[in-house]
C-alpha cells in the first residue's frame, strides 16, 4: 500500500495551508484567552472551515459530502495543529461522522451527516477519568416505555460546550451497552466548562435522567463498541496529525531563531551542539511523519495506536527543545511556543495518552 499523497490529499492540503496562512489563528488564540471567550476558543474559524468544504472531508457524496478518505483529511489536521487553529474539526466531522457512518442508524445517517457537512457541531462523550477507559462505560441507561433513562458524567468532552448534539454513551441494567444520538438541550443535561492548559475549553456533561428514544440509538447494543473504536481511532489518528504539525511548527520557529539569535558574537546556529540537537529532531519528526502516514493508509487499531504513542512522545521532545533553544524566553508570552507546546501536552492526554496506546499496542501485537 502507497503512503504517498493522492492529487485529492495534495489539492486539500494545498487548500488548507492557504486558507490558515491567512486566518491569523494566533492572534484570535491569544485574544479568546485574555477574553476567557471559551465559545469563540471552541468555534474558531469553523464556520469559513465548513464553508470551504473541510467540514466534509469524510462525508459520503450521498450524504453531500466530498467522500474523500484518511489521508486527505489527516492534511487539515495537521495545517490545524500548525497553525493551532480552532474548531469542531476532530470532534464533529471526523469522530462525529465515523460514528454515524460505522452505525446502522438509516435515520441518522440521512439527518445529521449532511448537518455535520454543513457545519455542525456534533461532540462525542467519552469516558475520560485518571486514565482513559473508553471501554469501562459508567453513565447508566434504564429502560422506560419509550426507551431510556441515561444518568451519569462525562469528562473532558471535546467542544462540548458548542455541541449542538452529543453522542452519548452507556450501560444498561441489562447489561448491554448503548450509543444514542441526544440533542444538548434535551432537559437533564448540564455543563461545566472551564479553560484547559491549551486555552481551549475543558467540558463535562453530566446527565441526570435523559430522556432517549429507542429510535435515537445510533447502532444495535450489540455493535457498539466497534463502532465507538471506529470513532476513537479516527479521532486518535486526527489527533497525532495535529501533534505532528504543531511539532514541525515549533521546530521550524526554533530553527529560525538558531539562525538569527547572537550570543558570544557568533550565530548560535554555528554552535555543533545545537546542531546536533537539532538533526536530532529533524530525524524524529521525519519518523513521526512516516508513522502518520502509515497510519492513514492502512486505518488498522494497531498503527493508530503506534502513531498516537510515537507522535505524542516525539512531539513533546520537540516542543520542549525547541523552547531550550530559546532559553527563558520561549516560554514568556512575548512568543507563541508555549502555546504549541501546551497544545502538544493536552492532545497527548486525549484519547489515551502514549502508555495507553502502547499498552494497547503491544496487547494487538500479541507482545
Amino acid at each position: 500500500m502507497s503512503y504517498l499523497l493522492n492529487d485529492d490529499a495534495k489539492a486539500l492540503r494545498e487548500s488548507a495551508e492557504r486558507f490558515f496562512a491567512g486566518a491569523d489563528t494566533l492572534t484570535c488564540l491569544r485574544q479568546w484567552r485574555n477574553d476567557r471567550d471559551l465559545t469563540g476558543a471552541a468555534h474558531g474559524v469553523w464556520g469559513t472551515m465548513a464553508e470551504l468544504g473541510f467540514a466534509a472531508t469524510l462525508i459520503p457524496e450521498e450524504f453531500g459530502g466530498v467522500g474523500l478518505d484518511r489521508r486527505a483529511s489527516v492534511q487539515i489536521s495537521e495545517i490545524m495543529g500548525r497553525t493551532l487553529a480552532n474548531g469542531p474539526f476532530v470532534s464533529s466531522a471526523v469522530m462525529a461522522a465515523t460514528a454515524l457512518l460505522a452505525g446502522n442508524s438509516a435515520k441518522l445517517k440521512t439527518e445529521l451527516l449532511p448537518a455535520i457537512a454543513e457545519g455542525m457541531a456534533i461532540a462525542l462523550a467519552t469516558e475520560e477519568s485518571a486514565r482513559h477507559a473508553p471501554h469501562a462505560i459508567q453513565a447508566v441507561a434504564k429502560h422506560d416505555s419509550a426507551g431510556f433513562r441515561i444518568t451519569g458524567r462525562k469528562v473532558a468532552v471535546i467542544d462540548g460546550n458548542i455541541a449542538q448534539k452529543l453522542i452519548v454513551t452507556a450501560h444498561t441494567t441489562d447489561g448491554a451497552n448503548i450509543v444514542a444520538m441526544v440533542d444538548a438541550n434535551t432537559p437533564g443535561i448540564t455543563l461545566n466548562t472551564r479553560m484547559g492548559l491549551d486555552s481551549r475549553p475543558l467540558v463535562d456533561v453530566m446527565l441526570n435522567d435523559v430522556h432517549v428514544p429507542e429510535s435515537d440509538l445510533i447502532c444495535d447494543p450489540a455493535d457498539t463498541l466497534t463502532v465507538l473504536d471506529a470513532a476513537y481511532d479516527m479521532g486518535r489518528l486526527h489527533l497525532a496529525a495535529e501533534m505532528l504539525g504543531a511539532a514541525q511548527e515549533a521546530f521550524d520557529r526554533a530553527v529560525e531563531y538558531l539562525k538569527t539569535r547572537v550570543q558570544f558574537g557568533k550565530k548560535i546556529g554555528e554552535f555543533q551542539a545545537l546542531q546536533h540537537r537539532a538533526a536530532i529532531l529533524f530525524g524524529e519528526l521525519e519518523i513521526a511523519r512516516s508513522t502518520v502516514l502509515k497510519a492513514a493508509a492502512t486505518g488498522s487499531a494497531e498503527h493508530i495506536s503506534m502513531a498516537k504513542a510515537r507522535v505524542g512522545d516525539i512531539a513533546r521532545h520537540v516542543a520542549g527543545e525547541a523552547v531550550q533553544f530559546h532559553g527563558g524566553i520561549g516560554v514568556t508570552d512575548d512568543f507563541d511556543l508555549g502555546f504549541f507546546l501546551k497544545r502538544i501536552r493536552v492532545a497527548a492526554e486525549q484519547l489515551g495518552d502514549s502508555a495507553f496506546h502502547t499498552e494497547r499496542y503491544a496487547t494487538i501485537r500479541g507482545l
